[in-house]
């Protein structure tokens, strides 16, 4: 077996009713707390089940509604501008990857300093990399897809460059995530496929990855295998709490799995897809996915064949490199069921910005270049790539 580290430096509170105890988590961290929500949230009873917590408790609070999906970067500032002013000492997110992105970074850049931007890891340019803690921060994940309450990233929007960069440090992790499974119970069909088709492409670009660990291949494959089991029973059943709980855990399993080993080519392309067009994230790595998988064959055929597998237990009979080709054709027609089926094309990017939207992947987003199995070597194999998602 390789040599490897892992780490998860947060604590993890999985239950039913756990948002009812934000008030005692909080406690230990401070006394005045920076809430943010997204904000269809606003005036839920889940708001007030906090809310209520933190009166209980003495613990003064700030509400924050101002997100917005693809997180601003201007937004992040105006935030920490008002956590300086009224003197919070703790940050509390709930809602979606929107939500705890902007919270990690307001947390982080509040004690640091400067522009959120500057923390952003951009090709060549300077990036703020500070080796300690930002304000204590604690996360209630409202959706079952992005993961970030297990991750050392917060992806942050410059619509006015049009990129969509991440802040990538150990110190940005939460330092507690409530996973409440009731909260999700209310979410929409179409958002609840989004956000499973996000959890999948986790797992399968961590598994993928050229820096995979038995680790991260032990925590990315069960998150495939309860996508596989739930993701369907979520969309169709939404009030099924079993399988919302489920989904909450295959989504945290594939945080902690890109924490340890990064994400690959579809979220490289995906990310930015989001900066220029606002499409919703899961659909942009959906609309990749199986194109990225059809270019990378036959490198990485036995983990594809093993993920095929569990996707379509039909196919075991078959070869590993018979399973490997059929994988592109089994997540297209999942897709589909799931009701994930744009394109590039659809979400708006058009051919004659292919090459200047192929710079942008390979300028800002060549961390996640680099981990894939395939080594990409320029920009014209980035474009080549991308015109296959059309």
């Amino acid at each position: 077996m390789n040599a490897f580290q892992a780490s998860l430096p947060l604590t993890l509170d999985f239950e039913v009713g756990a948002i009812r105890r934000m008030g005692d988590k909080v406690a230990p961290f401070g006394t005045k707390v920076f809430l943010m929500v997204d904000p269809f949230l606003e005036g839920s009873e889940w708001v007030a089940q906090v809310t209520a917590s933190f009166i209980e408790r003495g613990i003064e609070y700030l509400e924050f509604y101002d997100i917005v999906p693809n997180p601003r970067h201007t937004t992040i500032d105006r935030a920490v501008d008002q956590v300086l002013r009224a003197g919070c000492d703790v940050v509390v997110a709930m809602g979606g990857g929107s939500a705890i992105d902007s919270a990690k970074a307001v947390a982080f850049v509040a004690v640091h300093g400067g522009n959120c931007w500057d923390y952003t890891e951009r090709l060549g340019e300077e990036v703020r990399r500070p080796q300690r803690r930002g304000l204590p921060l604690l996360v209630v994940p409202t959706t079952s897809g992005t993961g970030t309450e297990a991750t050392p990233f917060a992806v942050i929007n410059n619509p006015e460059l049009g990129l969509k960069c991440a802040i990538v440090n150990p110190f940005i992790y939460p330092d507690v995530a409530l996973i409440d499974p009731q909260i999700l119970v209310s979410k929409p069909p179409k958002l609840t496929a989004l956000t499973a088709v996000d959890t999948f492409c986790h797992a399968l670009e961590a598994y993928i990855s050229i820096h995979c660990t038995p680790w991260v291949e032990m925590v990315a494959l069960q998150a495939i295998r309860l996508f596989a089991a739930n993701a369907q029973r979520c969309v169709e059943h939404g009030t099924d709490l079993e399988a919302r709980a489920n989904m909450a855990f295959a989504s945290t399993l594939g945080g902690m799995a890109i924490a340890g080993a990064g994400v690959t080519v579809s979220h490289a392309l995906g990310q930015p897809l989001g900066a220029m067009t606002d499409a919703p994230h899961g659909g942009t790595v959906a609309a990749s996915t199986p194109h990225v998988i059809r270019w990378t064959l036959p490198v990485a055929a036995e983990k594809f064949a093993t993920v095929a597998g569990i996707l379509c237990p039909e196919t075991l009979g078959l070869s590993v490199n018979e399973r490997a080709e059929r994988l592109p054709v089994i997540l297209e027609q999942l897709f589909t069921t799931l009701g994930v089926t744009d394109t590039f094309c659809s979400y708006g990017l058009r051919p004659e910005q292919v090459d200047e939207f192929a710079h942008t992947v390979w300028t800002s987003f060549n961390q996640d270049l680099a981990c894939h199995p395939k080594p990409i070597n320029n920009q014209e194999e980035v474009a080549a790539i991308v015109r296959m998602c059309f």
